[in-house]
């Protein structure tokens, strides 16, 4: 099973742009926590990756399998009320988008984990303007398809 706080976090270690640009990496619960990271004011940027579990179990041919989404967020801090250093910031979280996104198509041709990676769309969107007062930056969704076993056993079931 793919997990993608370990993938990320070492791809927030070891991503030129995220290590020489300070990204912290971190785990949230949903777009409505990130407030909480953001609350550090001396950070300036975050990946950070939702760790709740969306998904949904479908039958595709004679299996059965989990679909998960797994969202990821890349936050930067920009100076307030200046919309040149907001652009920058955020064409940089748009360049490590792509980054990340390059390397889980790479990795998934190698990483066992990620075979059954949705490599046809990594759909993607903008932090509101005003969702944190001087943080811009993008979130993007990856799916993973993965096998499951729902043959019933009957020893799992008290009569």
């Amino acid at each position: 099973m793919f997990n993608a706080s370990d993938y990320f976090k070492n791809c927030n270690s070891k991503l030129k742009l995220c290590v020489d640009n300070g990204y912290k990496f971190s785990r949230v619960s949903g777009i409505e926590y990130l407030e909480d990271i953001l609350s550090d004011l001396k950070q300036p940027a975050y990946l950070a990756v939702d760790d709740t579990d969306d998904g949904v179990t479908v039958r595709e041919g004679a299996g059965y399998f989990v679909k998960r989404v797994i969202t990821v967020f890349i936050l930067r801090r920009y100076k307030l009320s200046d919309q040149v250093d907001r652009e920058t910031k955020l064409a940089e979280t748009r360049l490590i988008r792509n980054k990340l996104t390059a390397k889980l198509i790479k990795d998934s041709n190698t990483v066992d984990e990620l075979m059954f990676l949705d490599k046809t769309r990594f759909p993607y969107k903008e932090v509101p303007g005003y969702f944190a007062s001087g943080t811009c930056g993008i979130y993007f969704f990856v799916t993973i398809k993965e096998p499951t076993n729902l043959v019933h056993n009957s020893n799992d079931w008290y009569d």
